[in-house]
């Protein structure tokens, strides 16, 4: 992945144009099947243009995931409570907002980068998480917290988009919040 990205109008206008292509193409062919060509031709733009911008479609796909986890960052700065329902609300209802994106990572095999996003930006969500809720345990309990959370709400994110995307956002939050606070257990 190119580190440096150039804040240059033209080359910002570039990479949209550059995504916006692959997303179209991921609509109508697998993944595995779309060439940096045929990107490149959607987009209107020569295949210099997309290698000045990115080095494969992975590069690509890096960027879009990388700029909806910033925004779902946001959605998580902007709450005031920071219980398990909250904060499982905020993500789900991010996701419900780009779920025609997740279905079709979904249909191309790639939903595991979203938990490859997820374990990257996690740790910012249970800093302020630490701070306001869980200030009494050490960093290896947070540590691993944090990784079993992750990957929970990963897997209800794939199942939900993988059984047709059925429940509400609250729902989702209601079941997550259960599961973190051990409910499950109360109901037998």
């Amino acid at each position: 992945m190119n580190n440096e990205k150039s804040n240059n109008p033209i080359s910002i206008r570039s990479r949209k144009w550059i995504i916006d292509a692959l997303l179209k193409l991921m609509e109508e062919k697998p993944y595995d099947k779309i060439s940096i060509k045929e990107i490149s031709d959607r987009a209107g733009l020569v295949r210099k243009t997309f290698y000045r911008n990115f080095e494969s479609k992975e590069d690509v796909l890096y960027e879009y995931i990388t700029e909806l986890m910033k925004e779902a960052e946001k959605a998580f700065e902007a709450l005031d409570s920071l219980t398990p329902y909250s904060m499982s609300y905020a993500y789900f209802e991010f996701w419900h907002e780009h779920v025609d994106f997740l279905r079709l990572i979904h249909k191309n095999n790639l939903f595991i980068i979203i938990l490859k996003h997820l374990e990257k930006y996690a740790p910012t969500v249970f800093v302020k998480f630490k701070a306001h809720v869980m200030k009494d345990f050490d960093d290896t309990f947070l540590k691993y917290y944090n990784e079993f959370h992750s990957a929970g709400i990963w897997h209800m994110l794939e199942k939900w988009i993988a059984s047709g995307a059925q429940e509400t956002p609250k729902q989702l939050a209601q079941i997550y919040s259960d599961i973190s606070l051990n409910k499950p257990h109360l109901k037998i």
